[in-house]
């Protein structure tokens, strides 16, 4: 019999950024919320010892992606800011991506087990990017964080994480994913570059009438306009070069500059600052040439529009709406970021993995109403089973005034308002998100049995037999004796038929419950399954998942 797969314990999007790694993420327990953070992109050797001097005595103070390491064996790596403020880590863009990924993956794990309160042993479902030229090593990837992952160490001690389920897409994909279900089938009939400029790297994936195949990298990113303004300079630090250069924007704001300026003497530091605003000035113009130039040659012939994406993208703006002013353009696919989850004010440069997120979580809210509906046929199977259960035992004073009543007329009994009948609590149903739609790709649907419900069967099956009224006949005046008797005797009965009506009761609550859950449940229409994106052509080939089988969630 196969295995149902179980929803993990915290769902994560990755994207492991040049100069930041972004995380969202969400424990699985219900209510609750998305959380999201951000770690310096800088990772460096370090001996444990001297790592836990550091972060020991900080644990309650300080911010878990703030003071985070990680240790395999005997490699003891820092991550995010502790590795650059303590160990003088420097960012590392010449080796691949996926090689330090490892590290910034497995403390990404440690945090958000600090964030969501998981504790030593939880298990996860991660979703990461990583660029086009690098994707065939999304496998390779996979295979050692689920191996490295099962045990490694940290601040707070040994964690194990099992990796319930994991997906890799090009970089540009979250995005891709949110623009193409706005455009519904038409998607199938345009051809679209997402073109994605970040820190680090410049890549273009293109859909084509609903074919999206493997896109195109260059080093192109923001780090070749920080080089050739180093060229031009003095040889600033890159990291903040860039951070200053971003800041500053288009107007070229002088304070930003004056941070980094290596001048003490004000005279000498406006001088610094001017050279390095020209400086600035030209490498831009350089870069803009380049970065068109790269674009022009990867788009394809019968392209109708472009989504520009990513943070470099937006500095950009005015150069790149200049040259590709003949083409439908969009930035971002126009995502807005909600301020809960960007409390450091990132914006457009976190829509991608945003993106990701909402899609990644929205398979697993899939595979929970599936949960629900299949919990509820069980209560309800066991409800209709227990119809020669023995009668629950009854309040006295119900029985007390159900006598009174049935000595009473029939015209004159009292009959109790449905707010007053019994009721049974009702779990909330779960909440659906927007991009619903996406869960419906054919490389992750489910192989669960639909559950099909009739109510309105099953609530005539449940009433039946129906109770006769016995016939209205003459009857001679009791005596007293008689008439405690009868009392005696319709206390019983009344007390057998108040706990049948609260059985019915809780059998309609749960039937209508359920109907109404199965509604909600409703398969979208041949023409709406045909508008939705398939995620395993943003994929741009077969699924990667890690080494282990993979579960599939929907």
């Amino acid at each position: 019999m196969k295995k149902k797969p179980s929803i993990p314990d915290a769902i994560l999007a990755i994207d492991f950024g040049g100069l930041s790694t972004r995380v969202f993420c969400q424990s699985s327990q219900a209510g609750s919320k998305a959380n999201s953070f951000v770690m310096e992109s800088q990772v460096g050797p370090v001996s444990q010892d001297i790592a836990n001097c550091f972060t020991q005595p900080n644990l309650a103070s300080a911010c878990p992606e703030n003071i985070a390491w990680v240790a395999i064996g005997n490699e003891c790596r820092a991550v995010g800011y502790l590795a650059a403020s303590q160990f003088n880590a420097h960012i590392g863009l010449a080796g691949l991506k996926y090689s330090s990924a490892l590290y910034k993956a497995l403390a990404t794990l440690w945090v958000v087990s600090r964030k969501l309160d998981l504790g030593s042993q939880f298990s996860a479902a991660i979703s990461v990017f990583l660029p086009p030229g690098e994707f065939n090593d999304s496998k390779q990837f996979f295979e050692l964080l689920s191996q490295y992952s099962a045990s490694f160490e940290t601040p707070t001690g040994k964690l194990s994480v099992t990796l319930d389920k994991t997906q890799a897409l090009q970089e540009g994909g979250g995005i891709a994913l949110i623009h193409n279900s706005n455009l519904g089938s038409a998607f199938k009939q345009r051809v679209t570059a997402f073109v994605m400029v970040g820190f680090r790297n410049a890549s273009v994936i293109v859909s084509a009438r609903g074919a999206v195949g493997k896109g195109k990298t260059s080093d192109l990113g923001m780090v070749r306009l920080v080089d050739l303004v180093q060229e031009r300079t003095s040889n600033y630090d890159a990291s903040r070069l860039a951070l200053s250069i971003a800041q500053a924007g288009v107007s070229y704001n002088r304070p930003y500059f004056y941070r980094i300026a290596r001048n003490r003497e004000e005279t000498a530091k406006d001088r610094e600052v001017d050279q390095l605003i020209e400086a600035v000035k030209l490498s831009r113009f350089d870069y803009a040439r380049m970065l068109s130039h790269w674009i022009n040659e990867v788009l394809p012939p019968d392209l109708d529009e472009i989504v520009f994406c990513g943070g470099t993208s937006e500095y950009m703006k005015p150069e790149l709406r200049n040259q590709f002013s003949h083409y439908s353009l969009s930035w971002h696919a126009g995502i807005t970021v909600p301020k809960t989850l960007d409390p450091d004010g990132l914006g457009c440069r976190i829509a991608d993995v945003y993106g990701l997120f909402s899609y990644f979580k929205s398979q697993f809210e899939v595979l929970r109403q599936s949960s629900v509906a299949a919990t509820s046929q069980r209560a309800e199977n066991t409800t209709s089973r227990s119809g020669d259960a023995p009668v629950p035992t009854t309040d006295i004073q119900s029985v007390k005034e159900c006598a009174e009543q049935s000595t009473k007329p029939k015209s004159e009994q009292s009959i109790k308002p449905k707010s007053e009948q019994p009721t049974h609590p009702k779990s909330e149903p779960p909440t659906l998100l927007k991009l619903e739609q996406f869960t419906h790709a054919k490389s992750e649907q489910s192989t669960e049995p639909k559950i099909e419900e009739s109510t309105e069967q099953k609530t005539e099956d449940i009433t039946e037999p129906k109770i006769e009224e016995p016939a209205e006949s003459k009857f001679e005046e009791p005596t007293e004796q008689n008439t405690e008797d009868i009392t005696e005797q319709n206390t019983e009965n009344c007390a057998q038929q108040q706990a049948n009506s609260s059985i019915k009761e809780s059998c309609l609550d749960d039937s209508n419950k359920l109907s109404d859950e199965s509604s909600s449940n409703t398969e979208p229409s041949l023409e709406e399954s045909e508008a939705n994106l398939d995620a395993a052509l943003l994929l741009g080939g077969p699924y990667r998942g890690a080494g282990k089988k993979v579960r599939n969630y929907a």
